[in-house]
């Protein structure tokens, strides 16, 4: 189990495990009388975008969106134009 401000993630090596550290995380969310909004509440993803990285079962990846947009930019290569 993880979490980043206001984030909780949890990842394990099969649905079994998975499903008993839901349940742990979510008793002790509500013994503290923290809820959770279905809204946000996203369960069994195969794969995550956590701040800039992607995770999976596999790997975690760095993503680069940032990168990739700017390499999307298309610059004017004559002069006139950028007069």
């Amino acid at each position: 189990v993880y979490t980043y401000i206001n984030d909780i993630i949890i990842a394990s090596k099969n649905i079994e495990e998975y499903l008993k550290y839901v349940e742990t995380v979510l008793n002790i969310l509500d013994k503290v009388y923290i809820h959770i909004s279905i809204e946000k509440f996203f369960v069994i993803y195969p794969s995550v975008r956590l701040l800039s990285y992607m995770v999976n079962s596999e790997e975690v990846a760095k993503t680069d969106d940032r990168i990739a947009i700017f390499k999307k930019l298309k610059f004017p290569n004559i002069l006139k134009i950028l007069e």
